[in-house]
């Protein structure tokens, strides 16, 4: 697969991630308790007024002997740490590159939702991909790969964060849904690549016991299913 593609379908992964927040889940901020402070019993009655009344030489005194006491602790005036490393301080994350090649001409989307607050853990996922040919590959997400092609007709990423599939942890994976989309122009006609990935969606929904969305997140309708394939065939008869 091209560089240019990659980095194209992980920008797309990351807006649909961001776009499905508020269906997936809007966990709840946590909030910090507050600082109590706490008050010196012995400090507050260091600082009463004395027997001769001067509370002012008092406080005085107090503030001396406090700052003599700290001196004990620290590094002089004017001292120094010589030999000591600096405080780590925080990288910068490198700024992600922008793709090289073209934005794709159109992003075609399709969401499975978990139904009746049902997860779906790894071992269904893996066996809704085989069932319906989607092959684990390039940025550990799923591809319906056309012979002799690299390039994916469609391809299925985690529709809550972080957005991909880690390869080892099938046993403790869990998810709320996933989400399919294909990318044109596409290694084959775009309204042969809709039909795959509207089948292969409407399989996993029934392996997975999930509902199937339109790219707004509302139930996919016979109507919504005939407007796509006219924008596929309006497509098409553009790049002609």
């Amino acid at each position: 697969m091209e560089t240019s593609t990659l980095r194209w379908i992980l920008i797309i992964i990351g807006v649909v991630i961001v776009a499905s927040i508020f269906l997936f889940g809007n966990p709840e901020k946590k909030r910090k308790p507050k600082a109590s402070r706490k008050v010196n019993k012995d400090s507050a009655q260091r600082l009463e007024p004395t027997l001769d009344g001067s509370a002012a030489e008092s406080a005085a005194r107090e503030l001396e002997m406090e700052g003599e006491t700290a001196g004990a602790d620290l590094p002089g005036q004017g001292e120094l740490d010589i030999g000591k490393e600096p405080p780590a301080t925080a990288r910068p994350e490198p700024t992600p590159r922008k793709p090289s090649g073209p934005p794709p001409d159109k992003i075609v989307t399709l969401f499975l939702l978990a139904a009746d607050n049902h997860v779906i853990n790894g071992a269904e996922l893996l066996q809704a991909t085989v069932h319906t040919g989607m092959q684990f590959g390039d940025m550990n997400i799923f591809h319906r790969l056309p012979e002799g092609s690299e390039k994916p007709i469609f391809s299925m990423a985690n529709a809550a964060k972080p957005g991909y599939f880690e390869r080892d942890e099938w046993n403790t994976f869990e998810t709320s849904g996933v989400v399919l989309f294909l990318t044109l122009p596409a290694p084959v006609n775009a309204l042969d690549a809709w039909d795959a990935m509207l089948a292969t969606g409407r399989r996993m929904a029934e392996i997975l016991h999930a509902e199937l969305l339109d790219e707004e997140r509302k139930p996919f309708t016979r109507q919504r299913e005939a407007e796509v394939r006219e924008e596929m065939r309006n497509y098409e008869r553009q790049q002609s």
